[in-house]
């Protein structure tokens, strides 16, 4: 690979511009705010509230599939009507979520606003990514734009949860006020940090050949590469969902000593391995096919789920090594879908494109139930043998993508 075609040049950051970073700073804010807060929630609630796994569980899949259902409509939206707008009305809902999250004290004013944290995920995240193809004319530099998210966003979830121990554990439901305020704080900053993107004449121009959301639907619909790839992004969901939602069950139940301790190292594991290696990873990469780099990161999830298979449920050493491998995967594969997505979507539907990956939330609705039934009916060994065969499925899912013939014109040729 040339210099000219590498990701890793200076000249690609300066290319940068506001809105650019108004995305990026913004996530890194917003992130280390709601990392600072959201561990916290399951803890109050059980202790404060005396809420059961299962309410706390079924909470988290409403959000979800809110989530989900929304996502597609959302992303047409920000096509439709430009991004500005619907990302500040997903930071004003997140404003009275988070807060009224902080000051309710009752439980299904809880089950409320749990709802409305799932409904502004969409509003802001898919139009955020798209943001950064609007601005950016160069298919390299958004990849690099789409790695660097993903970066500040993880350094939020490493940065956040020791801040949030750090200020108030003796009371957590506080967390939610200033991650509310911050929510509000990153919609003034969108106001201000993101312009109209073109004039007025253009906007009328460009609504007119942009297809109403039913015919949205017709040309994804038709996109049979994309289909395949949702199909098997929303698989990788369900696996990495046990990570977060079933790992934990299984080290409390393991009789381990001290497994809080453990869960907490575990978390710490997935985190550093993110923030030191996803640029040396990605340097290491940088040459191979897209297809190529994802399936090599879906490779590396499947060898953790038999490293969790085959480790001692004692064996504190045993969890790390599985969760590293895990993670080794994650943070191959998880920028690189965005990557994927972005030059698969036309640009005139970008939003709807990335609205539409809100079906993967259906993998983190559906997993923790899955998962949770599993453990108590099967054991662990059958779950991590699951999540092994589902691995399987989606790198052949992968496979299958790259042999369907494109019929769909792309701004970029796909790798």
């Amino acid at each position: 690979m040339n210099k000219e075609q590498s990701l890793f040049q200076w000249e690609r950051v300066q290319r940068f511009n506001l809105p650019v970073w108004t995305v990026l700073v913004g996530v890194l804010i917003a992130r280390t705010s709601f990392f600072m807060a959201w561990p916290f929630l399951v803890v109050f609630l059980y202790q404060d509230y005396g809420a059961s796994a299962i309410e706390v569980g079924s909470m988290l899949a409403a959000a979800s599939l809110l989530g989900s259902g929304v996502g597609l409509y959302s992303g047409y939206l920000s096509d439709k009507f430009g991004r500005k707008w619907l990302m500040v009305t997903g930071c004003v809902i997140a404003f009275f979520a988070y807060t009224g999250i902080g000051l309710a004290d009752q439980m299904w004013q809880f089950y409320i606003l749990v709802l409305m944290t799932g409904l502004m995920h969409p509003l802001i995240d898919g139009p955020a990514k798209a943001v950064l193809g609007d601005y950016l004319a160069d298919h390299k530099d958004r990849e690099l734009a789409l790695n660097i998210r993903y970066f500040v966003l993880n350094i939020g979830g490493a940065i956040g949860p020791l801040l949030g121990v750090t200020l108030a554990l003796a009371n957590p439901q506080g967390l939610f006020l200033v991650t509310g305020l911050t929510h509000l704080a990153y919609a003034l900053w969108i106001i201000f940090g993101i312009e109209r993107k073109q004039s007025l004449r253009d906007k009328i121009k460009e609504s007119s050949v942009l297809p109403n959301f039913r015919q949205t639907l017709k040309v994804i619909s038709q996109d049979k590469i994309f289909l395949l790839l949702l199909l098997a992004n929303l698989l990788l969901m369900f696996v990495y969902a046990q990570l977060e939602s079933s790992v934990p069950q299984v080290i409390v139940r393991s009789g381990i000593a001290d497994a809080a301790t453990l869960i907490a190292m575990l978390m710490f594991v997935n985190t550093a391995t993110i923030v030191t290696l996803q640029f040396p990873l990605l340097k290491l990469m940088e040459s191979f096919p897209l297809f190529t780099r994802t399936r090599i990161g879906m490779v590396a999830i499947a060898i953790g789920q038999l490293a969790f298979i085959v480790s001692p449920n004692d064996s504190a050493v045993g969890w790390a090594i599985a969760c590293f491998i895990i993670s080794v995967g994650e943070v191959i594969t998880f920028p690189t879908i965005n990557v994927q997505i972005d030059r698969l979507a036309p640009s005139h539907l970008r939003g709807s494109y990335f609205g539409a990956t809100g079906i993967y939330t259906l993998g983190f609705a559906i997993g923790p139930l899955v998962g949770g039934a599993m453990i108590e009916w099967l054991g662990s060994t059958w779950l991590f043998g699951l999540c092994f065969v589902v691995c399987i499925a989606m790198i052949w899912l992968y496979f299958a993508a790259e042999k369907v013939e494109d019929t769909v014109e792309r701004e970029v040729a796909l790798q």
